[in-house]
């Protein structure tokens, strides 16, 4: 079984970029995704130089296409669902 998503929105706070203690560069940043009338909110996490290439061309409002897998996680937020994207592809759109 096959866990790959492709989605498309606007990021809804400022991306963070941080580096692990081992020198991993890891973006983290929200997605809104809902269709209008609706609220959905993805939080997605891209590791490695990839993450550190893309983070200085997105800012909140930003919008984005995003392809990745999901993982389960167990922070809940209002609006946002217990998984994250873990992302391989972030393009800014438009």
């Amino acid at each position: 079984m096959a866990n790959r998503i492709e989605l498309e929105g606007r990021l809804a706070r400022a991306p963070e970029l941080r580096v692990t203690p081992a020198g991993t560069p890891v973006l983290k940043l929200a997605v809104e995704c809902a269709e209008p009338g609706e609220q959905l909110r993805l939080e997605v996490v891209m590791a490695g130089e990839a993450a550190q290439a893309i983070a200085p061309l997105l800012k909140r409002g930003s919008a984005v296409a995003v392809a990745g897998r999901l993982r389960a996680c167990g922070a809940r937020t209002i609006g946002s669902v217990g998984v994250e994207l873990i992302a391989n592809r972030i393009e800014p759109q438009g």
